[in-house]
């Protein structure tokens, strides 16, 4: 399954810019301003500028969690099946990657329904389905006419309690994970990103990638009874979220079915004890060859905490922190920032520069940049130049006017997100997985309507420093070798 999508902080900048387009700008219609007025006895909330109707959270006695919201789509809903389990829980030495193995074998049918029956229902309503799978929780999505949900619901709870396949299916997928793996490491940003991820964290298991450690790729097809064990462990009911957005109709019809469907599913989820990552002291950096022609490429990230304390005292002053660094991604690396247009448009010495503050984690995570240098660019003036910003940005250089031009910026470059039901669920849910809760939506987008330039300054001041900083580079083979070889 493709993997392609929108980044969760790209998404909550899009959120941001409706809020401030919402109140700054245009007025809203009296359908539209009737639709979003909150109940009189609530307060407003910074969500009722992006959800013409607000999320509803309904908990059956089983634990599943269904949110629904409303959405102007006629004929169209979102359906998204969000499981918690990401590569985060792979905590067994020699197991990494199920949970992404999980995301190809759950379209693997089940004996009410095969694969080739799943898959020709869905395409007979023009429905489209996907899946991915991200450090922290695996989804699977669909899109399809109204009409359709009700079938949807049935194959989605049939294989989420049901999922069937025998052994020799099991090896042929395991097989098929590793023909991925090698198209992955055709692609140079893959070493690149294995290695950034194993200097940054030595004990968190956001050490290794999604797709896991190839030696332990190569183990699955003997990982019969293990992966049955992983199964029962993380896809039960109380682990799993489900988000419809759209034109679904009756919403009491709606959770009718789905309690049907879903309310016998049984199983308690599994709780792995994740290994806590030491704050680092030092960074770190290593050089890579690469066998075939490619320009030099670096990725630098810098460990940051993760998007919002589990500690609910500390939650607010977490959560501004992780919106002040959404706004450090756009001063410091944004196409209209000095430093892109130093480096790639008057210097030329980078190619491509780009930059995420890691998509939003549970636990603590990175803030990367990448960039692709001009062959024979060394890559130590381009790093000083990254570290140099950062250092400006913490020495509180820049001016209230620059911060705000900077919303205003998300507010004219990404006005247009959020239109869709997909990108909806999509925002939904990564926020819900790793957030938790659906107030951690409007927890944030209030921190960032909030963030100043002091606290601009203080998180680059306190995380984006050289102590905390790792570098992952990769250059053709004989350049490396010329240079001294990886370190």
């Amino acid at each position: 399954m493709t993997r392609a999508r929108m980044s969760l902080f790209a998404l909550i900048a899009i959120a941001l810019t409706t809020v401030i387009a919402a109140a700054q700008e245009r007025p809203a219609s009296p359908e539209r301003a009737a639709r979003r007025s909150p109940p009189p006895s609530e307060a407003p909330r910074p969500s009722d500028a992006i959800f013409p109707n607000r999320p509803e959270v309904e908990r059956l006695p089983n634990g599943l969690s269904v949110v629904t919201v409303q959405w102007p789509s006629p004929g169209i809903v979102a359906y998204f099946s969000m499981v918690r389990v990401g590569s985060r829980d792979e905590v067994e030495e020699g197991h990494s990657g199920f949970a992404h193995f999980f995301e190809h074998m759950m379209f693997r049918g089940t004996e009410r329904h095969s694969q080739h029956e799943y898959e020709r229902t869905l395409q007979g309503f023009g429905a489209d389905n996907n899946a991915f799978t991200s450090q922290d929780y695996t989804c699977y999505t669909i899109t399809a006419p109204t009409r359709a949900l009700p079938t949807v619901i049935e194959l989605e709870a049939d294989r989420f309690q049901r999922l069937s396949y025998d052994e020799n299916v099991f090896r042929t997928e395991a097989g098929a994970v590793r023909g991925e793996y090698q198209v992955w490491s055709s692609n140079p940003s893959q070493p690149l990103w294995e290695s950034l991820s194993e200097m940054a964290f030595t004990r968190h298991t956001y050490g290794h990638t999604t797709i896991g450690y190839l030696r332990d790729i190569e183990a699955m097809p003997t990982r019969y009874e293990y992966a049955r064990q992983f199964f029962r462990r993380y896809y039960t009911p109380d682990n799993t979220t489900l988000i419809i957005v759209g034109d679904f109709g009756d919403r009491a019809a709606l959770m009718a079915k789905i309690r049907e469907q879903y309310g016998v599913w049984r199983g308690r989820r599994d709780r792995p004890r994740i290994p806590t990552e030491p704050e680092p002291t030092q960074g770190a950096r290593r050089d890579l060859p690469w066998a075939g022609a490619t320009p030099p490429r670096m990725f630098v990230g810098w460990r940051i905490p993760a998007f919002e304390s589990t500690d609910a005292r500390r939650r607010d002053a977490s959560l501004r922190e992780t919106a002040a660094l959404q706004i450090v991604h756009d001063l410091a690396f944004d196409e209209s920032s000095p430093l892109y247009q130093r480096l790639v448009v008057q210097d030329q010495s980078v190619l491509e520069l780009a930059s995420w503050a890691g998509e939003h984690t549970r636990d603590p995570g990175l803030f990367v940049v990448t960039a692709s240098l001009t062959p024979g660019q060394s890559f130590d003036p381009i790093i000083d130049a990254m570290q140099a910003e950062m250092t400006r940005i913490a020495a509180g250089e820049i001016p209230a006017e620059r911060v705000r031009a900077v919303q205003q910026h998300l507010r004219y470059a990404l006005a247009m997100g959020l239109e869709t039901p997909s990108s909806v669920a999509n925002f939904i849910a990564g926020m819900l997985a790793v957030g938790g809760r659906i107030e951690a939506i409007d927890d944030y987008l209030r921190a960032l309507e909030h963030v100043t330039p002091e606290d601009v300054a203080r998180v680059a001041r306190t995380y984006l420093v050289p102590e905390r900083r790792y570098v992952a580079t990769l250059s053709p083979a004989a350049i490396v070798a010329r240079e001294g070889g990886a370190q």
